[in-house]
């Protein structure tokens, strides 16, 4: 049995603010350290022994691993292939600037989200087939290990929605706290099913 933790980075102030923002890299907030803090503890009273970590690269998934403090002799590797949705020319701007800015895109986002793509950045769509390959990658080849995984919202919610739902009619009916703890199991068969959701 393979087993695979997915944490999600702590609050930064453009969170706080709503923007769009996937690849720009600000740092975790008073409030996102906090919130790390209690993962941490929530991590050690499940007594879960983690064998590896994968992160996004981006600051605000590596402030948030060092906050939970691993054991330093744990193998932790970088990657930009779990990084959040590369929002391109939107990255930053909020929803009402978006509008304003580029009105031609609120009807794409709203009627075509799957495959909405501003331009310089990327589909939902080409997030979940980047993402699915990455894990699939690292289930392979870490089988019955326990693997964990510091990421951003949109790359667990296109895990989730992929591994239960085969496409991405399951995104939007997660929520995902920042620094909640999702955990997936894959079974010796390869049968994939969610232990718990942002908890």
């Amino acid at each position: 049995m393979t087993e695979i933790l997915f944490i999600r980075h702590g609050e930064t102030d453009y969170n706080k603010k709503n923007l769009y923002y996937g690849h720009l890299n600000p740092s975790l907030n008073k409030t996102g350290i906090n919130q790390l803090k209690n993962t941490k503890k929530r991590l050690e009273g499940m007594n879960e022994k983690i064998d590896i970590v994968f992160s996004s690269d981006l600051k605000r998934c590596r402030e948030s691993l060092e906050l939970i403090e691993l054991d330093e002799n744990i193998k932790k590797y970088f990657s930009k292939e779990l990084r959040e949705l590369n929002f391109g020319n939107i990255e930053g701007k909020s929803y009402n600037e978006i509008g304003k800015e580029f009105p031609h895109y609120i009807d794409e986002m709203k009627n075509n989200w799957k495959y909405f793509k501003a331009e310089g950045g990327e589909s939902l769509n080409d997030l979940q087939k980047r993402i699915v390959k990455k894990i699939d990658k690292i289930k392979e080849k870490y089988q019955n290990r326990k693997i964990l995984i510091v990421a951003h919202a949109g790359v667990i919610q296109a895990v989730i929605s992929y591994y239960l739902f085969n496409n991405l009619d399951g995104y939007w009916k997660f929520k995902l706290d920042n620094g909640s703890i999702t955990k997936m199991v894959v079974t010796d068969d390869g049968f994939i099913y969610f232990d718990y959701i942002n908890r």
